[in-house]
């Protein structure tokens, strides 16, 4: 049971970890997503327009930035319940089992939807870009002019060529990995935990009281 325990704590403590960089990168990621479009906004001439559509990366990435949030909470709580536990150890299997079950639930429940919103994140950041329409007094630019005013900014529209997005479609894995290793960790170990007191009650051998040939001497004779 140690060793499950210390297991246990060293997935929740990654867990924790790699869920506050999973949101850091995400709220990273959409920084500097605004800034890149405000930079290509106010370097147009004036009369000129851009419109600048991330519309998919965006709607995964603010739901991945929450999850990873949530699960680094949840991996937080879960180490500090595991600690006042540990210091109140004998005050009853029943409320240490209940610290077990909550995050084993939670967990499972969270990384379940990390990894739906994963596959589609990490599927958008290696095969599409984004994509940019423009106009200059009302007349549609053609795309290879705006190719053309990429490279002079220096810019790209390939996600998987922007840093910042390929961090945050692969970092968030690790997060994905503990918090799925910490989910069943903590369900083996509820499911010790209440096991246990039935094993123990199953094994133990039961008292019996013996009468000693001094005590039936002692009975006989009166």
């Amino acid at each position: 049971m140690a060793v499950l325990t210390a297991l246990r704590l060293s997935s929740l403590a990654l867990s924790f970890v790699f869920g506050v960089v999973g949101m850091a990168l995400g709220i990273n990621a959409l920084v500097k997503s605004n800034q890149s479009k405000n930079t290509v906004k106010k370097s147009l001439p004036a009369g000129a327009s851009a419109d600048i559509d991330t519309s998919d990366v965006f709607a995964s990435g603010v739901v991945e930035t929450v999850v990873c949030g949530l699960i680094a909470l949840t991996s937080l709580v879960a180490l500090v319940l595991a600690a006042l536990s540990h210091r109140a150890y004998g005050a009853g299997k029943a409320r240490t089992r209940g610290s077990l079950t909550w995050p084993a639930h939670v967990l499972t429940f969270l990384s379940l939807w990390l990894f739906a919103t994963l596959v589609p994140f990490t599927d958008f950041v290696a095969n599409r870009s984004a994509k940019v329409s423009g106009s200059i007094g009302g007349v549609p630019l053609s795309q290879g002019t705006i190719q053309v005013i990429q490279r002079g900014l220096g810019l790209t529209t390939i996600y998987h060529k922007i840093d910042y997005l390929r961090n945050a479609a692969i970092l968030p894995w690790f997060a994905l990995l503990f918090a799925a290793t910490s989910a069943a960790l903590s369900h083996v170990a509820a499911h010790r935990t209440a096991a246990a007191p039935a094993a123990y009650t199953s094994t133990a051998p039961p008292e019996t009281t013996e009468t000693g040939p001094v005590n039936e001497k002692a009975a006989t004779s009166v």
